[in-house]
């Protein structure tokens, strides 16, 4: 027997009895797993129904003709598109099952990361019955096991090679770094310039100069001319030819911090994703901030930068790292034959989802051990 998606949410994320997101630091919603019927509810719950013979969720059990029989586009589909359907379903229930005991046991809560978790949650509370959200959910498998390929390269490179390799690809020679301090005192000099007049590219870096490295100008001059020649390609500028020289101007929709802080960030991601470099949103929080606390604004980038390619580019570059460290990969041919274009067909579906769950299940075994 399958159970339908809003299932697998309401047993894994939610007490079973009364939805309540279950709560790990709250005593009243801790999951309580049952050990006969192994239904999840939070501990309310279950001293509730502690003097009952019988679990009142083991009744709603029903099979996928009786729970989808009302359902109009269920209905339409031909025998073999309702047996992917019911595939698919079982293909989530795998990963469901796959992530309980992380989710269930707070000591192992720590193998996948919280983006990933947030991104596991989503799609097993996603819906894909019909055309539009089954295109939606195509493109979230593929972020997620690029997501999970990515995790599992990047554990196993040196935290000092990830920053070095950084630091090449925006263009800093070996013996520069741009401390997330500066990054941030010089895009809010950059923003707050009085009356954002048009000026040369020399006198504008000389101007920011002026404002964050009075006490050592020449020290802070290189990491200013290096940061506007990154807004500059990340087209933030109105530029004018001025005779022999170029004049520059931010545009107005960059005249504030918070949106020229989100171009300097996209524009440095699509960078590194372009020139083929893996950095996590945690990474990437810390080197451009200083702190993992914008991970979610950097894993949003990551997200919006990624291609239909990127998940195929990830199992490649995965297999290289197997193959180096001796590790023979058997779903090799599989995982490489995941090409297609995003298209809302079943076929990719349940593909592109047994994949994912094969990087899953490699993920979770490689930290376990």
């Amino acid at each position: 027997m399958t159970l339908s998606i809003e299932s697998y949410y309401m047993k894994f994320l939610r007490c079973a009895r009364c939805s309540h997101d279950f709560e790990y630091e709250n005593p009243l919603y801790r999951p309580i797993t049952l050990p006969i019927c192994g239904h999840t509810m939070c501990r309310q719950c279950i001293d509730i129904i502690r003097n009952q013979t019988k679990c009142p969720q083991d009744q709603l059990s029903q099979d996928t003709e009786e729970r989808y029989g009302q359902c109009p586009s269920y209905m339409k589909f031909d025998k073999d598109t309702k047996l992917i359907f019911n595939a698919v379903e079982s293909a989530f229930g795998k990963i469901s099952l796959e992530i309980k005991p992380i989710i269930n046991n707070k000591q192992c809560q720590s193998i996948l990361s919280r983006s990933m978790i947030r991104k596991i949650f989503s799609l097993l509370n996603s819906q894909y019955i019909d055309r539009a959200s089954r295109l939606k959910v195509l493109k979230a498998i593929r972020s997620l096991g690029e997501h999970m390929c990515i995790d599992f390269i990047l554990r196993c490179q040196n935290p000092q090679q990830v920053t070095d390799n950084f630091r090449s690809v925006i263009g800093l020679q070996s013996d520069q770094f741009l401390e997330p301090a500066v990054q941030e005192i010089v895009l809010q000099s950059i923003a707050s310039l009085k009356d954002h007049s048009t000026l040369s590219n020399k006198h504008l870096v000389h101007s920011v100069v002026l404002q964050v490295g009075a006490n050592d100008p020449n020290g802070s001059k290189p990491s200013v001319n290096r940061i506007v020649n990154l807004l500059s390609d990340a087209s933030c500028f109105q530029v004018q030819q001025d005779g022999d020289s170029l004049s520059m101007k931010l545009k107005s929709e960059f005249q504030n911090y918070e949106s020229l802080r989100r171009a300097y960030d996209s524009h440095i991601m699509q960078v590194v994703m372009k020139d083929g470099f893996y950095i996590s949103s945690e990474q990437s929080s810390s080197l451009l901030y200083g702190d993992k606390q914008h991970e979610l604004s950097m894993q949003s980038i990551i997200d919006k930068l990624s291609t239909p390619g990127s998940f195929s580019q990830a199992i490649q570059q995965l297999g290289n790292v197997l193959k180096k460290f001796g590790v023979q990969n058997n779903d090799e041919q599989r995982l490489s034959n995941n090409n297609q274009e995003y298209d809302s067909n079943w076929t990719p579906i349940e593909t592109t989802l047994n994949i994912a769950i094969i990087i899953l299940k490699f993920l979770i075994n490689f930290k376990h051990h």
